[in-house]
């Protein structure tokens, strides 16, 4: 079989014929080819104990996978590589080998010993059948999971062949290209140009030098592991060492750890969560691998992060970030919104005596209309929306499971934001209209009476931001904030309950607001209100506003992301100012003060910003997010926290 004969004897083949035309040469011809031709029927009869065709190198590679790019990554760093499919790799066999009569496995290593290859490399070996077809020494070993790639060594290397796998990937450097190089450095011929080997040969050195770039590649798995340990530690030391305030906040989830705190009506704690871990393809630049699943977990205030289960009822207790989920929770902390694409809205609720995270499926939402947005659900199972329809202030209010859709407002030229539930059937909401901006109130039973209260009421304040409540009813505990410089908390006091408010509402005498010309109160009283409610026509009542009480809760800073313990006691807020944080007054903290009044407590102080506090139902506790820079990288991430109040 010439096409089996050594680069030497194809050389001396012209001596061998000459020597055949002279008669002294013919025996000796002939002697030769009996050894040759006994040769190759060794081989083919008894196994072959060495490699045939170009001497094997082991800076030469066939990859066999599916995945393409894999020889451009080993050229560029000092091997010789080819790579393609299974069936490829099979029919190029084939071609190359025809008097071959096996196919598969044998026939992708006998064409590797043609061409002089040192090593196969099959990705996702658990894939592929048939390796029992090998002659593997000790056999082929059990594949756990974690491995991605099977070498096997070529020809004069081993035989049998001898093979490797890729050990568990670094958690940071974790890419194909690396761990492909760690199950060839596996191999002796290569493991031995490792640095440890501190005795290597001639030839070694040699190879140290073509695979130089391999093996740096190599070195920069632990230097990579040590720099995102280092920066872990460093985002552990913002969150938690750096902060100034006493008691220091403490983290909802674990420090690598994205996401949302909500604060639920039973006292529990839903916290939707996406993990991500540190990573790095040079051990120089860091970057981020960000989970594709968004969990929600249920835990006690304060409670440790392994504590947590998972909120089950919604969705399993996991949703994938592809599905771009958004999640809305009820001021009340008994109603959860969740928006993906998939789904649309699903409202969920609060059910007493419901175990684990306490929430039960209420049905589907209808999507919004055109220029609405802002949906807040609330725990009787009704969701408003706030927003303009053409030139329209409106506030829409649906029920789960129903189509319908109730229309309150409808008011010309006023833009609505900031909406909250003030008991089950009333709303309030922030308007700027034409004549400035003012507290809006609505009630779904008479959705032709619209109250209205300047922001005047508050120190004269120009402007009016947000509106929040707590021990929603009747009378409920009502803060809003107001002004420009500064922006403070006020709580307002009404002068009746709310069902009272809207049956006999309290007007000035010198109100000139008037109803198809009749005055206010008159109009009210008129026993034609059927007949506006029939052409759909919005009654706006202005309030007097001296019957109402506004207490200035907060007196410095900027107050924003307002909100209200559901039991009414406790009012949270995020504060701005250089007073706060004169390095960067554009940063906040996270403030509180009681409803009542008193002395208002800032609970953060670092050089984060932090935002959107939720209140635990008795105010005990406020959990707040924390935007944070992660070093060495371009993100920035929002950690959970949670403080007591009292201290």
């Amino acid at each position: 079989m010439v096409g089996d004969m050594t680069d030497a004897e194809l050389g001396s083949r012209s001596d061998l014929e000459a020597l055949a035309r002279s008669g002294r040469g013919k025996v000796v011809v002939l002697a030769l080819m009996l050894v040759v031709a006994l040769g190759a029927a060794g081989w083919l009869f008894f196994g072959r104990k060495q490699g045939v065709g170009n001497k094997e190198d082991s800076g030469k590679v066939i990859v066999v996978a599916r995945t393409r790019g894999y020889s451009t990554v080993l050229d560029d760093v000092g091997f010789e590589a080819a790579e393609g499919t299974f069936e490829a790799w099979e029919q190029k066999a084939k071609e190359e080998v025809p008097e071959l009569d096996v196919e598969g496995l044998p026939a992708i290593m006998a064409v590797a010993d043609r061409f002089g290859y040192g090593y196969v490399v099959f990705e996702n070996p658990q894939d592929i059948e048939g390796w029992d077809a090998l002659d593997i020494d000790d056999g082929m070993p059990a594949l756990p999971e974690h491995v991605k790639f099977a070498v096997l060594s070529v020809g004069d290397f081993a035989f049998p062949h001898v093979v490797t796998v890729n050990p568990k990937p670094s958690a940071v450097m974790r890419g194909s290209s690396v761990v492909l190089l760690q199950a060839l450095f596996e191999q002796e011929q290569l493991h031995e140009l490792l640095p440890d080997n501190e005795s290597p040969s001639m030839d070694a050195i040699q190879r140290r030098d073509r695979l130089r770039d391999a093996l740096d590649r190599l070195a920069d798995i632990p230097e990579a592991e040590k720099m995102a340990e280092k920066i872990i530690n460093q985002v552990r030391r913002q969150l938690v060492d750096e902060e100034r305030a006493e008691p220091k906040p403490s983290l909802v989830g674990e420090a690598l750890e994205s996401g949302s705190p909500f604060a639920l009506a039973n006292g529990q704690v839903l916290t939707v969560s996406r993990s991500f871990e540190v990573i790095s393809r040079d051990a120089v630049r860091a970057d981020l691998h960000l989970d594709d699943m968004e969990r929600l977990l249920i835990g006690a205030p304060g409670a440790e992060a392994s504590s947590r289960t998972r909120c089950d009822a919604v969705f399993g207790g996991e949703i994938s970030v592809h599905e771009s989920p958004a999640y809305e929770m009820g001021h009340d902390g008994a109603a959860l919104l969740v928006k993906t694409l998939g789904e649309g809205s699903t409202l969920w609720t609060l059910e007493p005596g419901k175990p684990g995270c306490g929430l039960a499926k209420r049905g589907k939402v209808p999507a919004a209309s055109p220029g609405l947005g802002d949906a807040v659900p609330a725990g009787h199972g009704q969701v408003a929306r706030v927003g303009m329809v053409g030139s329209q202030g409106v506030i829409a209010v649906v029920t789960a499971g129903q189509d319908d859709e109730r229309m309150l407002g409808m008011l010309d030229d006023v833009r609505l934001s900031s909406v909250t539930w003030l008991s089950a059937r009333h709303l309030a909401a922030v308007g700027k209209g034409p004549d400035g901006t003012g507290l809006y109130l609505f009630d779904t039973q008479t959705p032709l009476t619209v109250l209205y209260l300047p922001s005047t009421l508050f120190e004269n304040a120009e402007v009016m931001h947000q509106v929040a409540a707590g021990r929603r009813g009747d009378t409920p505990i009502i803060v809003v904030t107001a002004g420009i410089s500064p922006r403070r908390a006020y709580r307002l006091d009404l002068p009746s309950g709310l069902e009272s408010l809207f049956t006999a509402p309290v007007v000035g005498s010198d109100s000139t607001a008037a109803v198809d010309g009749e005055p206010v109160d008159e109009a009210l009283a008129d026993d034609e209100l059927p007949s506006r409610e029939a052409r759909g026509l919005p009654v706006v009542v202005p309030l007097d506003a001296n019957r109402f009480v506004s207490t200035a809760l907060t007196h410095e800073g900027s107050a924003r992301n307002l909100t209200v313990s559901a039991d009414g006691t406790t009012v949270a807020f995020a504060l701005r100012g250089e007073a706060f944080d004169p390095a960067e007054p554009g940063d906040s903290e996270i403030g509180v003060v009681p409803s009542k009044g008193g002395t208002m407590r800032v609970l953060t102080r670092n050089g984060m910003r932090d935002h959107h506090p939720q209140l635990t139902p008795n105010g005990s506790h406020v959990m707040f997010q924390t935007r944070v820079e992660i070093p060495r990288t371009e993100w920035v991430v929002t950690s959970p926290r949670i403080v007591a109040v009292g201290g």
